[in-house]
């Protein structure tokens, strides 16, 4: 099994959720979007650039029974407006991204 890294700065911000809710309001960098879901069946979180669900759909992680998921954008993605995550029930996001503010300290 290949171990993956994710590199984040320490400039980066994380914040975790379990409901849909704006995350960020204004230009920042998305580095990675961790998926938990704790019941049976699946749950899907979908990631929009936008103040909410009316924004670009950017992704959308679909994690099953008591495991988890993570979509992990490269060298991450510019988002132009805000970050919103739209969550079905029993999942929860923790969503890493660096502020338009930061960028430079890149």
């Amino acid at each position: 099994m290949t171990e993956r890294v994710v590199t984040i700065p320490m400039i980066a911000h994380s914040e975790y959720t379990d409901s849909s809710q704006l995350i960020h309001s204004g230009p920042c960098i998305v580095k990675n979007v961790h998926c938990s879901y704790g019941v049976a069946g699946s749950g899907t979180a979908k990631v929009y650039d936008g103040l909410n669900n009316n924004g670009q759909l950017k992704a959308k992680i679909i994690t099953f029974a008591t495991s988890s998921s993570e979509w992990n954008p490269g060298d991450g993605t510019d988002f132009d407006y805000g970050i919103y995550v739209e969550l079905d029930a029993n999942i929860a996001v923790t969503v890493t991204y660096i502020p338009e503010s930061r960028k430079a300290f890149i």
